[in-house]
């Protein structure tokens, strides 16, 4: 089982968005717990959180504390709006079941599907975590340095090798 991860500030919609599909993963057991480390989010980010069940860990809270206190031995970090493809669960045990097993990424979605390019385009720059990331408690341990708060911390300095599953990655930044 894995623990899955989300940094949110002000993202409710996207976040919804990226829940909805894991509830069956959780129902039949491929995902020990959700956290959803919120920013002070104004908007309803966090009802949406604890009505999915999820345990909320306020900004700030050092990120070796979260990765520590996570019940799964590996943690996916999701952008909020992106969504993990169907049968993603038996790519992520094939990789973590390798004896070499290290931090990993999804594949990017094929971009055919019309709806998600009218309402999630997959254009200009995006940031670190877009393709998502698979990485063992320990790794990520190891690789946190003290006082490190922000999501992109855990993917620095890693060299992550693809999964074969899809994300279909969340809505582009506004500027």
């Amino acid at each position: 089982m894995v623990t899955i991860l989300f940094f949110t500030h002000n993202q409710a919609h996207l976040l919804a968005h990226s829940l909805a599909p894991l509830v069956h993963d959780a129902i039949e057991g491929h995902i020990s717990e959700v956290i959803v480390v919120d920013a002070a989010s104004t908007d309803s980010t966090a009802s949406i959180a604890d009505a999915a069940g999820c345990n909320a860990v306020e900004a700030g809270t050092p990120l070796r504390d979260i990765v520590s206190g996570a019940r799964g031995d590996w943690l996916i970090v999701i952008e909020p709006g992106a969504r993990l493809a169907d049968g993603w669960n038996g790519a992520v045990m094939d990789h973590i079941m390798r004896p070499d097993a290290s931090a990993a990424c999804f594949t990017p979605a094929k971009a055919g599907n019309w709806l998600s390019r009218v309402f999630f385009p997959i254009t200009g720059r995006r940031g670190p975590l877009s393709r998502g990331l698979l990485i063992s408690k320990t790794q990520a341990l190891a690789n946190l340095a003290d006082g490190a708060v922000n999501a992109e911390d855990l993917v620095r300095g890693l060299a992550l090798r693809p999964l074969k599953s899809e994300i279909a990655m969340p809505p582009k930044p506004k500027a």
